[in-house]
């Protein structure tokens, strides 16, 4: 078993104040990673810029950063796996990952089946244009937007065209069964924007480096947070007070800017920091 001691301290000493509450019920992941001295994290590998493989077929990302800095804090092994938007919820459930970063966000629905860490990552609501087309969701009245079909994108694009003034809103959102769908007709111009999630947006948007930019289109925030096995507190705390001590050192900022900056690809304002819990 891997020596308590040799936990990063800061996050050592949080853990030990907690433990005697929960220290009959808890640990059961917690006591396997540190027995093995190994932590499985699952990185998505095909979503960038969270996790994908560079042309020197070298696995990258933001969210692999994430898994290498956790486990360093740990000072345990990374065994980082492959898993995507299908896997990732089973094989936490199978006990073949301890954690997952995934572009995961927390909604009520998964709160039954996973645990979820503390939000990581702060999504928000945008419009993909053609560059230097628009400068606020308003200039887009009389225009078509593209938008999933049922999604509550499409309601929020009408919404925004009638705010704009837009008298044939219902009629100047257009709906595709998809996103690649959506892309491509933005991408031949048969429609003027296409709404979705900030993160999903530029994704597409990094295809076609310098043709695209997002605009945003609301002040609703979405967390991204990691994923973690039901009902073991020991762990979650440990995960917690692991990415609130990057957040209180800068590490997760130093992250964020090299992947998110503002002179980056894949540029995107940060819309919150890590919460960190007073001691």
């Amino acid at each position: 078993m891997v020596a308590l001691w040799r936990v990063f301290p800061v996050v050592l000493s949080w853990l030990l104040a907690f433990v005697p509450w929960h220290g009959a019920h808890a640990g059961a992941v917690f006591d396997k990673v540190m027995k093995r001295g190994t932590v499985r994290i699952g990185v998505a590998y095909n979503r960038v810029p969270q996790g994908f493989f560079d042309p020197a077929g070298k696995w990258v990302g933001f969210e692999v950063d994430l898994a290498e800095q956790i486990a360093t804090r740990m000072n345990l092994k990374l065994d980082m796996v492959k898993v995507n938007d299908k896997t990732w919820g089973p094989m936490l459930a199978e006990d073949r990952i301890d954690a997952a970063m995934c572009r995961i966000r927390h909604t009520r629905s998964l709160e039954s089946q996973v645990d979820f860490s503390v939000p990581y990552f702060f999504d928000w609501p945008a419009i993909l244009i053609l560059k230097g087309r628009f400068k606020a969701p308003a200039d887009l009245k009389g225009h078509k937007i593209a938008a999933v079909q049922g999604s509550t994108a499409e309601k929020e694009a009408m919404r925004l065209l009638r705010m704009s003034g837009d008298k044939a809103a219902e009629k100047n959102v257009t709906s595709y069964p998809d996103g690649p769908s959506c892309f491509m007709a933005l991408g031949k111009e048969k429609v003027s924007g296409w709404i979705d999630s900030g993160m999903i947006l530029l994704e597409y948007a990094s295809r076609s480096p310098g043709r695209f930019e997002l605009i945003r289109a609301g002040d609703t925030v979405e967390e991204v947070a990691v994923a973690l096995p039901l009902d073991d507190s020991a762990w979650r705390d440990l995960i917690n007070f692991t990415l609130q001590d990057m957040a209180a050192d800068g590490t997760w900022k130093k992250m964020y800017d090299k992947w998110f900056g503002p002179e980056t690809a894949y540029a995107f304002p940060q819309g919150r920091s890590i919460d960190i819990w007073p001691e």
